[in-house]
């Protein structure tokens, strides 16, 4: 039987300043099949603000070809700081991908940042033009589905 509800527990205080972190699962389906110059999620709520996440199955542009961009977005019309950390999971193997320079590893935290209103003079998403190489993780590139976490 495959669980589909998990529980978390926490041991001492995450760092920033926040006292819970919070988690959204993003489902791509079919994400092996993606050809557009890239997909965005329907927007949700967190922290009373409307978010999107943003893929570019294919980088965003040549520098980038063959990696995975992934980004979180500020859609809400005011600026936020927050802290947060994208994960690429594989639905098959059912195990974290994503990569930094080069090195497998299971997170990649992207500390505090500011994310600008959307449409204002602060950039509004932030993520990883290169977050994971579709080469190098074969798992990532065919599979049927994705999750960002």
């Amino acid at each position: 039987m495959k669980p589909t509800n998990f529980d978390e527990v926490h041991v001492g205080m995450p760092p920033g300043p926040l006292s819970n972190w919070m988690v959204k699962k993003v489902h791509v389906h079919g994400f092996a099949g993606l050809t557009a110059q890239y997909v965005e999620s329907p927007e949700f709520g967190f922290f009373g603000h409307q978010w999107t996440v943003l893929i570019s199955p294919n980088g965003n542009d040549k520098s980038t070809e063959g990696y995975v961009s992934v980004y979180l977005v500020n859609k809400s019309p005011e600026s936020i700081q927050a802290e947060f950390t994208i994960i690429l999971r594989s639905t098959a193997r059912g195990s974290f991908q994503h990569t930094t320079v080069g090195e497998v590893d299971t997170m990649w935290p992207f500390g505090m940042r500011t994310f600008g209103a959307h449409g204002g003079m602060l950039c509004s998403a932030t993520g990883d033009h290169d977050f994971a190489k579709r080469e190098k993780n074969s798992e990532i590139p065919h599979e049927r589905d994705a999750h960002v976490l």
